[in-house]
């Protein structure tokens, strides 16, 4: 690859990528859109709403064990 090539790649790249990810833009990300098609698609919503509740379980735990270290 010529030094060219990288650099426009690497421009591309910057072009794509999202400024800062925040909660509003969260769900206009085309990964995000793909991954809710791709439920609906295939009749996942039960998996997926498990899956969701697990992975906030875990990072409220998470969490709750960060304050109390952080008070004592």
């Amino acid at each position: 690859m010529s030094k060219n090539t990288v650099v426009a790649n690497t421009e591309e790249k910057v072009a794509q990528a999202p400024e800062v990810m925040t909660i509003k833009n969260f769900r206009s990300n085309g990964d995000i859109e793909n991954f809710y098609r791709y439920i609906h698609d295939n009749g996942l919503r039960r998996e997926a709403f498990m899956l969701m509740e697990y992975a906030i379980s875990k990072v409220a735990k998470a969490r709750k064990g960060k304050r109390a270290k952080t008070l004592q």
